[in-house]
């Protein structure tokens, strides 16, 4: 009798056990394949809107896209057959530069879900930034670019120039 009732408390406590650890691990740890994450190869998460107006500068960290360089300026040209960049990027636009941070926001969107993400940045220091190379990628307007004096030729940084619906691309 003691045997069987040492036998029922471990076959109670078991069951307990895996109620309290296995059904939350059940849950958190998508044990079943069925959650609503995007994975690495997921299509983009949301139709891009219009592009902004204006003359815009797609500011790329060669040190850091050594592998995918050609790519990026692919997908930031708009070519229609981009190859799939396993690359996650953070884009960098100024403060009060909306239609910039409207385009990166498109950008965004043509990728899978969390591959890029953007911030916005003070333009003063946005710019020391790109100056000093210590940044992924940038987005900046021409204009303001041009009243903040960026430079020209930045070493290792490659400059895909946006207009409209065109691009073109300086070394």
């Amino acid at each position: 009798m003691k045997i069987v009732k040492i036998a029922g408390h471990c076959f109670l406590s078991l069951v307990l056990a895996g109620a309290v650890v296995g059904v939350p691990a059940a849950v958190y740890l998508d044990v079943f394949g069925q959650g609503d994450e995007a994975d690495a190869v997921s299509s983009a998460s949301l139709k891009p809107v219009g592009q902004p107006s204006g003359v815009f500068y797609v500011l790329i960290n060669e040190t850091l896209h050594e592998d995918s360089l050609e790519d990026w300026k692919q997908f930031f040209r708009n070519d229609e057959d981009f190859p799939v960049i396993f690359d996650d990027i953070r884009c960098i636009t100024a403060q009060g530069d909306e239609n910039s941070t409207k385009l990166a926001d498109r950008y965004r969107v043509q990728l899978p879900e969390n591959q890029m993400h953007t911030r916005t940045e003070n333009p003063v220091l946005l710019v020391s930034k790109i100056e000093q190379r210590q940044f992924d990628m940038a987005i900046i307007s021409k204009e303001l670019a041009e009243q903040l004096l960026l430079k020209d030729n930045i070493p290792h940084v490659t400059v895909v120039e946006i207009t409209g619906g065109d691009s073109d691309e300086k070394a």
